[in-house]
């Protein structure tokens, strides 16, 4: 869901904050998006592989793994690029500078020795962990201990607030349903978005990137 992008972090950025020496910070946020961005290939399989990417298994099998990789692309190209575009003055600095993107490019001095894949993993495996706990009271199923066993939220997460129908665009059929668990999923994904941006802004005052970074 888009809603990965960025309130998924807020646990993450607290832990990388309270211990920072302790948890790789761009594996927890980079692994809190990936059983979302795995879902994306959904309609490749034969089963529906949500339940696969959303369940303990999945996380140790594909968001652990995919995760350490993406990190060390993240802190090779993507975090010193991002830097680069927020030390400009294009349209795009102003927001990039709000979150502390300007000392990104500290990621490239990361050292990709055995200490750095130990802590990734375990920072990997937590990340993708608090993606499945947020999800538990904002979803219809529980997958988290597929494929043994998919439970169903209680009865009354499914009741309908509020009902408009459904209405058709092309061959796209939309659902106006407004039930109790998307409704926890609406405010969940507000209260941690806010609670993301307020840690990103706080890593920002301090350079916190920074201070890390040189004491490595």
């Amino acid at each position: 869901m888009p809603s990965a992008i960025f309130s998924h972090q807020a646990p993450g950025l607290a832990l990388k904050i309270k211990y920072p020496h302790k948890f790789d910070g761009t594996a927890l946020c980079i692994s809190a998006i990936v059983p979302d961005l795995l879902s994306l290939f959904g309609p490749f399989f034969a089963f529906t592989f949500r339940n696969f990417t959303h369940s303990i298994l999945g996380v140790i099998l594909s968001t652990v793994p995919l995760t350490i990789i993406l990190t060390v692309i993240f802190c090779t190209y993507i975090g010193p690029f991002c830097a680069k575009l927020a030390k400009k003055n294009g349209f795009l600095s102003r927001p990039l500078r709000y979150m502390g993107m300007e000392t990104w490019d500290n990621l490239k001095k990361k050292k990709y020795n055995r200490r750095f894949f130990l802590v990734a993993t375990y920072s990997a495996f937590i990340g993708g962990f608090t993606h499945l706990l947020l999800d538990l009271p904002s979803h219809e199923y529980i997958e988290i201990f597929f494929p043994w066993v998919i439970l169903q939220n209680p009865d009354f997460l499914l009741y309908s607030i509020i009902d408009f129908g459904s209405t058709t665009i092309g061959t796209i059929q939309i659902d106006r349903n407004l039930t109790v668990f998307q409704l926890i999923w609406f405010i969940e994904t507000l209260i941690t978005l806010v609670l993301a941006l307020y840690f990103l802004r706080y890593m920002k005052n301090r350079n916190l990137i920074s201070k890390w970074y040189d004491k490595t």
